[in-house]
Formats: structure tokens, sequence, C-alpha cells
């Protein structure tokens, strides 16, 4: 058996001697800390090498959601900008639907979370989703959450349904070989051959536990990248199961914010 890795920060990358080439350097440009709430202006003139996505590919994240409803049926669809390093702030970002001369804001709330609306003129004319700020500093991310759970909860279903937006999102930037061989397996978020590590939002994760019923199942975790493994491909774990994470017991000690990105796995 050989294992073969990639990551997705925030594509899925095909770590193998074929194509390290594709793995990417992150920048560890900063900007500075504050607390202050995210503004909703949208000028970014000045703003050199704004970081984008195209509009198309996040739609088809958007119908994923909608293929995949009810995984989270309780859940709207949002995305989230989440820093990559340690004093990237929210304050002052903004975001815009960009095409030709066109430009609309798309409103961003104080975590960084949006939704995308669906607009068919900006559709055809393959318009790009725009952030006033350098590339690599923040990482686009599904932000699925049904209501009702604890800050430390994460629900099952929740990341089968992220794990779906993630694959068609950056189906188009993953390497022709490594996207076809995922895609014999059924995906990576239903075969066991593959497995997700979701990062913790604090750092100094402890333990996970998946908890449904008399279901309470330890899961693996990286102590060092404060991330945990969920059991997406296991259709005997309901999706309604709730994931307790547990961080070290300082209360004197600030909770420090986690930056890694989703790690993925493929066992052949």
């Amino acid at each position: 058996m050989k294992w073969l890795k990639f990551l997705l920060i925030p594509t899925f990358f095909f770590a193998t001697t074929l194509s390290r080439e594709c793995l990417a350097q992150e920048e560890t440009s900063t900007a500075t800390e504050s607390t202050e709430p995210a503004e909703q202006a949208i000028e970014i003139s000045g703003t050199k090498d704004p970081d984008w996505k195209r509009y198309r590919a996040m739609l088809k994240g958007l119908n994923a959601f909608d293929k995949y409803h009810a995984l989270a049926p309780n859940a709207a669809h949002k995305y989230i900008l989440r820093p990559r390093h340690e004093g990237v702030a929210l304050q002052g970002v903004s975001l815009r639907l960009a095409y030709n001369d066109m430009s609309l804001p798309i409103p961003i709330a104080e975590d960084g979370s949006f939704s995308l609306p669906r607009d068919e003129q900006a559709q055809q004319h393959d318009a790009e989703v725009l952030i006033n700020r350098k590339k690599n500093l923040f990482r686009w991310w599904p932000h699925i959450r049904s209501p009702g759970l604890q800050a430390n909860q994460r629900r099952l279903g929740d990341l089968r349904l992220e794990c779906q937006i993630f694959w068609a999102v950056y189906y188009d930037d993953i390497p022709f070989v490594a996207r076809n061989l995922v895609s014999l397996m059924g995906g990576p978020c239903t075969t066991s051959k593959i497995s997700l590590r979701f990062p913790a939002d604090f750092r100094g994760l402890q333990s996970a536990t998946l908890k449904h019923g008399e279901i309470n199942l330890p899961l693996q975790i990286d102590e060092k990248e404060s991330s945990f493994t969920a059991p997406l491909a296991n259709k005997n774990i309901s999706d309604d199961a709730v994931i307790d994470l547990h961080y070290q017991d300082d209360s004197d000690v600030p909770r420090v914010k986690n930056y890694t990105g989703l790690a993925v796995s493929a066992k052949f």
C-alpha cells in the first residue's frame, strides 16, 4: 500500500513526485491586528495583486450546497474568510463581484462570513470575486453551521457538506491525474480511502470525541496542527452525530486562533 498526500490550503494539491510543483507556497505577509468590527467599504484601488476567485467556481459550491443540503438541512450556505497567518485582521476587508465595468459589493459579517449572491449576468461575463487584500492572506472556506451547537462542537453532516462544497469549488484547480484518481474512488467525501483532517478553531486541541446515541468514539487528532479526523465516509454514523472538541484546560491563558488549513490523505 502506498500513501499519497495532498493539501487543500485552500485548494486540493496532490503531493507526489509527479506533481510536487503544484504545492502552493504561502506568503508570509501580515496585516495589523485589530479588534474593531469589519468595515463594509468596497474600495480596492491601490491594492496590488488582489486575491480573487472565479465566480463560476464559487457558484459550483453553491450548487453543491443545494444538491447535498440534506446533510445539513437547517444550515444556511455561507463562505468565510479565514486568516492564514497570525496578525492578519478582518478590519477593512471588503469583497466585490466584478465584471467589465460592473462592481457589486458583497457584505461581510464581523466573523468574515458572507453569502454569495446568484447573478446571471455575472456568471455569463465570467465575473471574479475580489478581495481588497494581497493574495495568500486569507483562505476561502465553506461555512456550514447548523444551529444549536456549542462553540466547541461540530456536526458530522456539516463537515460532510463542507467537503462536498470544497470538492465542487476546487475540482477544476486539481491536477488532472489527481482529480480523476479521486473521482474514481467516488470523490473525497464518501470513500474510506481518503481521510480529511479538519482544523479546530483554536490551538491546543487535546481530544475530539464523536457522540450520537450510544456511540462515544474518540477521534484521531494532530496536536501539533490542532486538527481532528472526521469519519465522513462511515455511513453507519448519522449526520446528526456531534463532535466535541476539548482544548487545554487553562482558563488564565486566552485561546489562540488556529491558522492551519484542511489536510487530506489518500490511501491506495
